[in-house]
């Protein structure tokens, strides 16, 4: 694959990243994302075709709206940066074959999930379903039944437990399901053990600096889906590195 090739996925997930951040503004508040222009929240002006495009136009504007010069939320220009990155990322080691292009979508679901679940406190049931028909896809073609189906129950049953004892969401418990389908059941270990440790240490922190209680809930969707990314797409090379440090 040539430069030109990632410059296009670049420019793809940018624009894909654009229409994430619009979901994660307009779905706290209730808003349809497929209707209404796109405008500034402050003045209320809509925004021009250009002004669209998606991270150039916040560097042209300098982060500020053109009319009433309010600042633009950095958070647009980092979900776009993030996006366009994380996903041309995963054409970059995996290719323009079936698993890289899965493995690009799945990226903006995670993001699209982290998201919303990090201000609603739900994982909408749609973004779990469209992981878990992408990985029913990648079983048909691999042939990975047994992985894939262990992989649904290995996490997302224990989870369940947690969750009826109201210390999960349910949510979660459909995410790794999901994900246990795409992973099997070697994948969603891994993610879900990252999961555990960045949310571990993301809740002490936070815990340390007062924010939030022990107690308090936290979102946990966002650290399962960093950990499902990291396990995604650097799972086998970590678990052939730890295999190799034992022997």
């Amino acid at each position: 694959m040539n430069l030109l090739t990632y410059i296009f996925a670049f420019v793809v997930y940018a624009c894909v990243g654009s229409f994430i951040g619009v979901c994660a503004d307009r779905i706290p508040r209730g808003e349809q994302i497929y209707k209404g222009r796109s405008h500034c929240d402050s003045c209320g002006r809509e925004l021009k075709a250009w002004e669209l495009i998606p991270i150039l136009s916040y560097v042209l504007l300098g982060g500020r709206c053109k009319r009433c010069r309010k600042r633009i939320p950095v958070s647009n220009l980092l979900i776009e940066l993030a996006t366009s990155v994380l996903g041309t990322l995963a054409i970059i080691m995996y290719g323009l074959t079936v698993q890289g292009i899965a493995f690009s979508i799945i990226t903006c679901i995670l993001i699209e999930i982290a998201i919303v679940d990090y201000k609603t406190m739900e994982i909408s049931d749609l973004a779990s379903l469209m992981i878990a028909v992408i990985g029913i896809a990648l079983m048909i073609y691999d042939g990975s039944y047994i992985p894939s189906l262990i992989g649904m129950v290995c996490v997302s049953l224990p989870f369940l437990v947690l969750a009826l004892f109201k210390t999960m969401g349910f949510g979660d418990v459909k995410l790794m399901a999901a994900v246990g389908l795409l992973l099997g059941y070697k994948g969603v270990l891994l993610a879900a053990f990252f999961g555990i440790v960045i949310g571990s240490v993301a809740a002490a922190v936070m815990k340390i600096k007062n924010q939030k209680g022990w107690k308090s809930e936290i979102a946990f969707g966002p650290y399962l889906c960093v950990g499902t990314y990291i396990s995604m797409l650097f799972g086998e090379r970590l678990l052939t590195l730890y295999l190799s440090l034992l022997q």
